[in-house]
């Protein structure tokens, strides 16, 4: 009798497990396939409301019945553990990556209930957000709610992730023929700041690099190879179309985010030479995408719509040439040494070392640089008539007046304050309500009539916004899952990809800010790395 009650409570169990995991994946499916080609009939006017209020519909749609379920699952896990003595561990055990996550969760809502900005103003709130952003306490909940549902209920399945892939063909080549004025969809008060289904070039910016950078995780990495071949082609084709896009679309945060993603594939690939080879197959592949629309610009010298300064540099100088060049001899190096067995990992180290030493030099030197120039305008020569030499409101696309005014808003709170911050997306509420005058007329005088939501720079953006609690948080949970999820990454390629795709998102953000198209796809990527990472550790107690 004991134990056909047993078996009973097993069978509930796995029924509830499985009805969650279908639940679950139907929502991931929406929020990879449906978020990103989802627009409406006002066009590009909107498009960031739309899709904004497209993501809260899902979510809340999916929890109403994922929270409910979930409830039932532990109970049922409750009853078998008192009859049997054993539970499931994955769901209820935690990692420091969770530990973050509930401190930010913590802090979030600590937030909202110290900010004095809860009531509705002409600019938003802080439950919904401000308003066409709509990042509050709500959607921050959301986020929070898809990490903690894949990594507990989601049961991986590998071919759900690869649903990216062609929802990123399809999304890149629209932004790049988009980028030359071609649009296949007739989408309304279409323009050179608008591209593909995504909407703003920097929201467009931000997905693109973070679903690339996983794609070209999975790759890199051999232990992610489909064994078909047409299965491989298709996945370099679409890797190509995603670089070739990125390097046109117009952001530069992308760009300096790909360069650093660059620097981070050699020092994981220079003591393997099979990985080291893909690395440079990887270069010749961006290198050739820049030469092609090198050759496209030529044919069409006035095609192109929007045209910014790292986009002339990547396709229209002679530096593709040159890094095409050099990445097919070192492709050649690598090849070699691998046939002949003379393959020396001290070498490629060495290189790596040297490499990333000199660009640290260089960074370095460009600070020292501007902050002399900014305290003594004209004291470096020729290089004081170059923008990026002086730190002004205009200096990096806008950041200076943007950085200026979200570390005032920080400085100005008091401990509670700067504990807490001003609350959940209220950055625009504190500057526009004019607690601090100096600081309104600041922003106003640079932007007129414009609301700034956001620093511009995700984590200082979070420091405002959530405290130093928060930032904590948040900034943990970031870190965390980026270093547990690469180092799984040697043995598991999903892994390693969400990984990737996290820390491609955390530094295109340096330059960049939260916004739901591409902040929901990093927080499924900490789901399923998490996942992953469950999965392997799996056991009863």
């Amino acid at each position: 009798m004991n134990r056909e009650k047993k078996t009973r409570a097993e069978q509930v169990c796995n029924a509830v497990r499985d009805l969650l995991d279908i639940l679950v994946s139907l929502y991931m499916t929406a929020l990879i396939v449906l978020m990103p080609l989802h627009y409406t009939e006002s066009g590009y006017r909107s498009i960031g409301t739309d899709k904004s209020l497209f993501f809260r519909s899902v979510s809340l749609t999916a929890y109403k019945l994922i929270l409910p379920l979930t409830a039932l699952y532990l109970l049922c896990l409750a009853v078998k553990r008192l009859k049997s003595g054993k539970g499931e561990r994955r769901i209820l055990s935690v990692s420091v990556t969770d530990l973050f996550a509930l401190l930010y969760l913590g802090a979030t809502v600590c937030s909202y209930l110290h900010t004095p900005f809860k009531q509705e103003t002409e600019w938003g709130d802080t439950f919904y957000g401000a308003y066409s952003w709509y990042l509050g306490l709500l959607t921050q909940l959301l986020f929070l709610g898809i990490y903690f549902a894949v990594s507990r209920l989601w049961q991986r399945k590998d071919w759900m992730v690869a649903l990216w892939f062609p929802v990123m063909a399809l999304i890149t080549v629209l932004g790049y023929l988009n980028r030359f004025g071609v649009y296949p969809l007739d989408i309304k008060t279409a323009g050179p700041q608008f591209i593909s289904t995504i909407g703003n070039i920097n929201w467009y910016c931000g997905y693109v690099v973070t679903v690339m950078s996983c794609a070209a995780y999975y790759i890199w990495n051999g232990l992610g190879h489909p064994k078909k071949k047409w299965m491989r082609i298709a996945g370099i084709a679409v890797l190509g179309m995603g670089m070739a896009s990125l390097v046109t679309q117009g952001s530069s945060s992308g760009i300096v985010a790909l360069v650093l993603l660059l620097g981070v594939f050699y020092l994981l690939s220079m003591r393997d030479a099979g990985r080291l080879q893909r690395f440079f197959e990887g270069c010749i592949l961006l290198s050739g995408v820049c030469v092609f629309t090198w050759l496209v610009r030529k044919i069409w010298p006035d095609a192109m719509n929007y045209i910014e300064g790292t986009t002339e540099l990547l396709t229209m100088s002679p530096l593709p040439f040159g890094l095409l060049g050099l990445s097919l001899l070192c492709r050649f190096w690598v090849c070699r040494s691998r046939q002949k067995g003379s393959f020396s990992e001290r070498l490629w180290v060495m290189l790596g070392t040297a490499a990333w030493g000199v660009a640290g030099v260089a960074v370095l030197v460009f600070v020292v640089l501007l902050a002399v120039n900014t305290a003594r305008p004209g004291s470096i020569g020729p290089l004081s008539r170059l923008g990026a030499f002086t730190f002004d409101a205009a200096w990096g696309s806008n950041r200076g007046i943007t950085w200026t005014a979200g570390l005032t808003c920080f400085l100005n709170q008091d401990l509670g304050g700067k504990l807490m911050g001003v609350g959940p997306d209220a950055m625009a509420l504190y500057i526009h309500r004019g607690v601090d005058p100096a600081l309104k007329q600041m922003v106003q005088d640079y932007f007129g009539g414009l609301s700034l939501t956001n620093a511009h720079n995700e984590w200082l953006t979070v420091l405002i916004n959530e405290g130093l609690l928060g930032a904590a948080g948040y900034i943990g949970l970031m870190v965390t899952a980026i270093v547990r999820y690469l180092k799984a990454g040697r043995e598991d390629a999903l892994t390693g990809a969400a990984g990737m795709g996290i820390l491609a998102y955390t530094l295109n953000n340096i330059f960049s800010f939260q916004q739901v198209m591409s902040t929901s796809a990093v927080f499924l990527l900490m789901g399923i790395g998490e996942a992953c990472l469950r999965g392997r550790k799996k056991r009863r107690i």
